[in-house]
């Protein structure tokens, strides 16, 4: 029996359709919409119930005020290095469940695993889209330090973790290098985003103290005195020096909101990011290109007054 053969015109539409579907997801994927779906919870054994709770809490505050994006996990990790490997062995079974393309070794053998976690501490985004995997979704981790769940600063990593979330959903390409270019390799642009909007959403939560934004944004410009001469936030990697891009990039998000609107940043730049592209939707929401801002907020804004800098920073009663 004779193989079925494409026409050049039909063979050209299909390789098209199938390069569409590598990129951008196939037909009736819900990738960066709004969904009812809720984020899954798992936990180490030595995990209290509490912080399970409070980080449920503070992701549904999240989601609430800028939409429920997914699908998303949350691993949250204790101390015991022993709890965290069991933990490890249970998500890479979860992994193969979704993706059953997904070498077990492989998962069990990554390199910042939980029980990286268990040891370090800190909180971690894990964004699973790309051109390999079938399944898309966001992975957070949250442990038991640095901060902790008894920790004023654990409550807004819960949001700069999902804000993150908010930023990746809004990027639907699934090649690498263009979401990279859509939310920028730096830390400057997404981390400084996260910072700055978790910092804001906490500090309007009811029984917050009066000030606490103005405070926390007072202290990250201690890290103009790292600046080096000429340098800007945006060419600093992420390592050991990626604290200045988080610390002032959350001033930059502040200085161009301060420019323009909270809407125009959080909602209008990222509605447009994926058909414009990262320096046209700038430039359309915020009036100016990304390397004329910077200069301004490098060369004007930052040798201001820390009480005229401090003017742009809403005050929360």
């Amino acid at each position: 029996m004779g193989g079925f053969r494409l026409t050049g015109a039909v063979r050209s539409v299909f390789v098209l359709f199938c390069f569409l579907i590598s990129i951008i997801g196939a037909p009736g994927e819900q990738w960066g919409q709004i969904t009812e779906q809720k984020a899954e919870f798992f936990a180490a054994s030595d995990v209290a119930d509490s912080q399970i709770e409070l980080t449920k809490k503070w992701y549904e505050i999240a989601a609430k005020n800028w939409g429920n994006y997914g699908p998303l996990e949350f691993w949250i990790v204790g101390n015991n290095e022993v709890a965290a490997k069991t933990l490890d062995s249970k998500y890479c079974d979860i992994r193969k469940q979704k993706d059953p393309s997904i070498p077990i070794r492989h998962c069990l053998n990554r390199g910042h695993n939980f029980v990286s976690y268990a040891i370090r501490g800190n909180a971690g985004l894990n964004t699973r889209r790309n051109e390999n995997e079938k399944w898309s979704g966001f992975i957070i981790t949250m442990s038991a330090k640095f901060p902790g769940p008894k920790e004023e600063d654990y409550k807004s990593v819960v949001l700069h973790e999902y804000f993150h979330v908010y930023q990746h959903a809004h990027i639907h390409s699934r090649k690498r290098s263009l979401r990279e270019s859509l939310h920028q390799q730096n830390p400057w642009w997404g981390e400084g985003g996260a910072e700055y909007m978790a910092q804001l959403l906490y500090s309007r939560q009811k029984g917050i103290r009066a000030g606490y934004l103005k405070e926390r944004m007072e202290r990250k410009l201690r890290s103009i005195k790292d600046l080096r001469e000429g340098e800007s936030i945006k060419d600093i990697p992420y390592g050991k020096r990626a604290r200045i891009a988080y610390d002032l990039g959350a001033w930059f998000i502040a200085f161009i909101i301060s420019k323009s609107s909270e809407e125009a940043y959080r909602v209008k730049f990222y509605k447009d990011l994926n058909s414009k592209g990262f320096e046209g939707s700038f430039v359309k929401h915020f009036g100016s290109s990304s390397k004329d801002l910077l200069d301004e907020f490098h060369n004007s804004f930052l040798k201001l007054s820390l009480e005229d800098k401090l003017k742009i920073i809403p005050s929360i009663n």
